[in-house]
């Protein structure tokens, strides 16, 4: 029977890689409804939530905000970017893309895009659901911080951004629904990359020093932490500005599979970064820093 610290090793790397299989999940999914319609009709991963893919992609981004909340960065800012991302990829899910006026009951007269009004009631619910649980979790947290770090903590200070984002989400929720419905998945979305390709960056910057896997050594893994991190920036900021384009008229949409395409590069680069940060972490488990910035004052 394996020690403590061997069960915690075990269970840490277990969670790291059922992060991995719910991504790979996602793509066999997604590589079954393109053979299944002989060809790319989806115009982003996002859009699959109006194909058979629904289930997976939902249960996919909800178990990965779970495990990405649950995992402890190397310090306060890789964990705080994991908790902002964990809070983002369930709303990804439950609040999905809009269509436009084509789809068969999709938009009221005059409305350009919307969420499908027969899918509004499953969006409703799922989200309200999804900000009661937020409530819960901060609440409960912050009962946990108070009593074993105290009102003047660090950990109580890592906890304002997580609050910020539930309380402007709930507001915008309450009072302004339908700019939720337009706008609130793409800015999810946006943020979720941008946080993941800010921890890729941390760790480009300052690799941890970790026990040898697979005959890399530190600065392997610093190069690879490198490519990963500029590579998804590099395809963040071309598709703001592509989306601005469109948007604004620049030019017109020559390529609407740009935004399958551009997700499904980002989504790749965050499997290639958890793999490697995975095996970069395999001996040792959740990193020194983490683990003593937890039991910390």
């Amino acid at each position: 029977m394996p020690s403590r610290s061997q069960s915690a090793i075990m269970t840490y790397r277990a969670l790291r890689m059922g992060v991995v299989a719910a991504a790979l999940l996602l793509m066999a999914s997604l590589v079954l409804e393109i053979i299944r319609t002989s060809g790319l009709q989806l115009t982003s991963i996002s859009a699959s939530f109006y194909s058979p893919v629904r289930n997976v992609f939902v249960g996919v981004l909800v178990a990965t905000g779970m495990a990405l909340i649950a995992i402890m960065g190397r310090e306060k800012n890789e964990d705080g970017a994991l908790n902002l991302a964990g809070m983002l990829a369930p709303t990804i899910g439950m609040l999905p893309t809009t269509v436009g006026p084509s789809a068969p009951g999709a938009c009221q007269a005059g409305v350009s895009k919307c969420i499908p009004i027969s899918t509004l009631a499953d969006v409703e619910n799922n989200v309200s659901s999804l900000l009661i649980l937020g409530l819960v979790a901060l609440v409960g947290a912050l009962v946990y911080v108070l009593r074993t770090h105290g009102p003047g903590s660090a950990q109580l200070r890592r906890m304002i951004l997580p609050a910020l984002l539930w309380l402007v989400s709930a507001v915008l929720w309450l009072f302004a629904r339908e700019l939720m419905f337009v706008h609130g998945h793409n800015l999810a979305a946006f943020f979720f990359f941008l946080l993941l390709a800010w921890v890729a960056r941390i760790n480009a910057m300052d690799p941890p020093e970790g026990a040898t896997v697979l005959g890399l050594r530190p600065q392997d893994y610093q190069r690879g932490y490198q490519v990963i991190s500029w590579a998804m920036i590099v395809t963040i900021v071309l598709t703001a500005v592509y989306d601005i384009g469109i948007l604004l008229t620049w030019f017109p949409d020559p390529f609407p599979q740009w935004f399958f395409v551009a997700e499904s590069v980002l989504l790749a680069l965050f499997i290639a970064f958890w793999i490697l940060q995975t095996a970069h972490f395999w001996h040792d488990g959740v990193p020194e820093e983490a683990a003593g910035a937890s039991e910390g004052t």
